[in-house]
């Protein structure tokens, strides 16, 4: 139940798009998350800027917390608003 999984306010760590991945923090929360470049396809984006403000949602992966979904905290916020 992915979809389930809440959308949570997070903030790029890096991301380097040349490997296709990186890690960002999710607020409250000491340990990384994964963010592969696929799943920014899948959500509409390319890139991703250290210090950027995002939503994510996430789930435990094998190796440790993963972003599943990720959207620019501006469209999270509209979201929630609607």
């Amino acid at each position: 139940m992915i979809r389930a999984a809440p959308l949570e306010p997070a903030r790029v760590k890096w991301f380097d798009k040349g490997k296709g991945f990186g890690f960002a923090n999710t607020f409250g929360r000491d340990e990384d998350v994964f963010v592969h470049v696929e799943v920014l396809r899948r959500s509409g984006l390319a890139d991703l800027q250290p210090g950027e403000a995002l939503a994510m949602r996430v789930i435990e992966g094998k190796r440790g917390r993963m972003a599943t979904e990720v959207c620019g905290w501006e469209m999270a916020v509209k979201q929630s608003k609607a």
